[in-house]
């Protein structure tokens, strides 16, 4: 609860002070800019209405009010770090002589300036998001059967902004890159489990020769266990709930846990669920360890010699500059890390949370590729 007071608190915050700066700009004046006050608290009310809006409500209806409030979140978020821009830039613009500041836009012109560049950076983070790269990692060991291809997918967040489209496309992008075994890293949904049926489905015509295999994510604890359970049955997902699993005839032992979420927000309910599964762990097996978080590692998978493992959630800070605040908290944010003999893979997600848009933090689909080599 304290989490989304603070939140409504910081996004009413980023409200004002984009309608302050607007009515500086417009030179509007109190009773003007004190009369627009209604809606500025209404948008900023619209995240979480939306969450409010009843089930029964036709879904087309429903997916548009989600991508206008949710499109309008990336807006605002954009306007809000322009328009704090323009604040800290008024005051040089006041001290230096106005031969050195002549070029420095005031008024409404700055308000348009503000606008252009927002809607240039919303557009393409709009583009960006649904372009997946393809980072691939390749590894060497003796442990695997043969040689082996995994893929990673992460965050795709299923929900009532998902465009059927697009599960189809990330589907076909997956299958095509000929996966032996497809891992999902949790967050595979989001919200509204009871118009997900279709998308599972979809997910369902995955059928790489060791399986796709998943974990529980925090939105999935969000949605609701059961639910969530059901989706993935569905979809055809093994999920693997703090258990290890190994392969038949493939050399790799898999190791999943679930995320730390309800009463559990810290490294140390993983580190507890790795010493539990320890004594299963085979030293004969290439093993890999798929987590939601990427926590642990240092603590627990290093010193285990545990050698690849692969989490999300991070979406790699998903827009610039979100992503110093996420990098304060996990300190591996995205890409592929190594300790002694142990890997970690950290992606971005194949898909978003709240804003639609991915700037400076491209989706992708990870290709590991575990090559079977003696002399490793």
């Amino acid at each position: 609860m304290t989490f989304f007071i603070i939140a409504a608190l910081v996004y009413l915050s980023m409200h004002l002070l984009v309608w302050g700066r607007m009515g500086a700009q417009l030179d509007l004046g109190f009773g003007k800019w004190s009369a627009g006050l209604p809606v500025v608290l209404f948008m900023a009310a619209t995240p979480f209405l939306a969450y409010l809006i009843p089930a029964d409500w036709p879904q087309p209806l429903v997916r548009t009010l989600w991508w206008l409030v949710f499109v309008w979140m990336g807006i605002l978020f954009y306007l809000f770090w322009l328009q704090l821009l323009s604040l800290v830039l008024v005051i040089p613009a006041r001290v230096l002589p106005a031969a050195m500041t002549r070029w420095y836009p005031r008024g409404r012109r700055q308000l348009n300036v503000v606008l252009f560049l927002t809607a240039i950076i919303v557009l393409y983070g709009l583009y960006a998001a649904t372009q997946w790269d393809t980072p691939r990692i390749e590894l060497r060991t003796p442990l695997v059967a043969k040689d082996t291809r995994i893929v990673l997918v992460s965050d795709t967040h299923f929900g009532v902004m998902t465009r059927q489209a697009w599960v189809e496309r990330l589907i076909a992008f997956i299958d095509d890159l000929e996966p032996d075994l497809v891992l999902l890293a949790g967050d595979q949904i989001n919200d509204h489990p009871e118009w997900l049926e279709p998308k599972a489905a979809v997910i369902a015509r995955l059928v790489p020769p060791l399986g796709v295999f998943g974990v529980l994510g925090n939105h999935e604890f969000y949605v609701g266990f059961q639910t969530s359970r059901a989706f993935h049955d569905l979809a055809g997902i093994r999920l693997l709930r703090n258990e290890t699993l190994i392969l038949p005839d493939s050399g790799i032992q898999l190791i999943g846990i679930d995320d730390p979420t309800w009463g559990h927000m810290d490294r140390a309910f993983m580190i507890r669920q790795l010493d539990q599964i320890t004594p299963e762990l085979s030293p004969d097996h290439f093993q890999i360890l798929l987590t939601h978080r990427p926590w642990a590692w240092d603590e627990k998978a290093v010193p285990l010699g545990i050698q690849l493992m692969v989490a999300g959630h991070t979406h790699g800070g998903q827009i610039y500059p979100f992503h110093k605040f996420v990098a304060s908290q996990y300190r591996y944010l995205a890409g592929h890390f190594q300790q002694n003999h142990s890997h970690l893979i950290v992606t971005t997600g194949a898909g978003t949370w709240g804003p639609p848009l991915r700037v400076g933090a491209r989706p992708e689909v990870v290709v590991i590729d575990l090559i079977r080599d003696e002399e490793h």
